[in-house]
């Protein structure tokens, strides 16, 4: 059964893996992964705040403070 299987070049799977690190790594997903990460810090919480509000005032200022963080960080200084 092996024979029928032919492996793609090394050079082919390279550019594909390429291609595969720069969608996962475009701004729009990392803002996403940002988002969701808010919410499930906020929800993890939220037995501590004692007000829906308060809840989502957090969640403002965590996804906020965390997109400023990367913001600043990886797209003015390490570019």
């Amino acid at each position: 059964m092996r024979f029928l299987y032919k492996r793609p070049k090394l050079e082919l799977i390279d550019d594909e893996l390429n291609d595969v690190i720069k969608v996962m790594s475009a701004s729009a997903f990392i803002y996403l992964d940002l988002l969701v990460f808010s919410f499930i810090f906020t929800l993890l919480l939220a037995p501590v705040m004692h007000s829906i509000g308060l809840s989502i005032l957090f969640f403002f200022v965590c996804y906020s403070f965390f997109s400023a963080l990367y913001y600043l960080v990886f797209n003015r200084l390490l570019r």
